[in-house]
């Protein structure tokens, strides 16, 4: 590919939530990879529970066996993480939660943090949703400034964010006024909102910050090769916009739960052989 480049793939740890953080590691390290995005859920690093401490034990582990953290992401969608709650007290344990997020990416030597920007019940006026929204957004922007840390903000379905599409996470970005604030595209989530590639790359203009890779039908976290979805049109949009930043393998699905290894691994050599090719 002309702009793509191999060291842009970042592993992550995502299928191997049934499994510890060591496993996982190893698992990482004996595919080869550099990067990763470290997802932040239980048992591997869960974010109420932990404290510097252990974030520091975390890094040493990375370290140690040469994989280098690139995007911090708490897990926000299983766990109750809401920062458009209409419950004043659930928004704000929300924040907090992304906050001390932040908080762990620096000590990590992450400058990167992908984060939802909340959703509201389904009854409710979009337009309430979207003005908690934005107030959230706004106050965790100024917070990552002072991190020097950027945000991502990701689409998904309304039952998890009130930003939908690409156009959703423009508007956020613009209305909430930090240079902190960016967006992001997921490959397994454009079906969801009934996307493109080039229409999410053209819509997000300067603000794209991240890309989640996975497959689907056309839905879903799969192993690359093993859904519906047009990947190397995607990945050749990307290339054509000369996307610099990371190509973050997101695969999270139950099919892999018992091993993960493979389908991350599977992800991992499609995407190197599709780039260097």
């Amino acid at each position: 590919m002309k702009n793509l480049k191999t060291d842009q793939i970042a592993v992550s740890n995502y299928p191997y939530f049934k499994y510890s953080l060591e496993y996982a590691l190893d698992s990482l390290e004996r595919m080869g990879a550099s990067n990763m995005e470290f997802y932040a859920c239980y048992p591997h690093l869960h974010v109420d529970d932990a404290g510097l401490s252990q974030v520091r034990a975390v890094k040493r582990q990375l370290r140690g066996r040469h994989l280098t953290p690139v995007c911090f992401t708490p897990e926000q969608c299983l766990y109750p993480v809401n920062i458009a709650a209409r419950d004043v007290a659930a928004r704000k344990r929300s924040l907090d939660v992304y906050v001390k997020s932040m908080e762990f990416a620096a000590e990590m030597d992450i400058q990167l943090c992908q984060f939802l920007s909340g959703f509201g019940c389904l009854d409710e006026k979009d337009e309430d949703i979207w003005k908690r929204s934005v107030e959230s957004v706004a106050y965790l922007g100024r917070i990552a400034e002072g991190y020097g840390i950027t945000i991502a903000l990701e689409t998904s379905p309304k039952e998890y964010t009130i930003t939908e599409t690409a156009k959703d996470i423009a508007r956020m970005v613009e209305e909430a006024g930090s240079p902190a604030v960016m967006g992001m595209i997921d490959t397994a989530t454009l079906g969801f909102s009934n996307e493109t590639m080039e229409g999410a790359i053209a819509d997000l203009g300067p603000y794209l910050r991240h890309v989640h890779v996975g497959d689907g039908r056309p839905n879903g976290h799969l192993a690359l090769g093993e859904g519906e979805l047009d990947l190397p049109h995607m990945m050749n949009e990307l290339d054509k916009a000369a996307y610099p930043y990371y190509l973050s393998l997101e695969i999270l699905n139950n099919l892999y739960t018992r091993n993960p290894e493979y389908a991350m691994k599977k992800s991992y050599d499609w995407l190197v052989s599709y780039i260097s090719g």
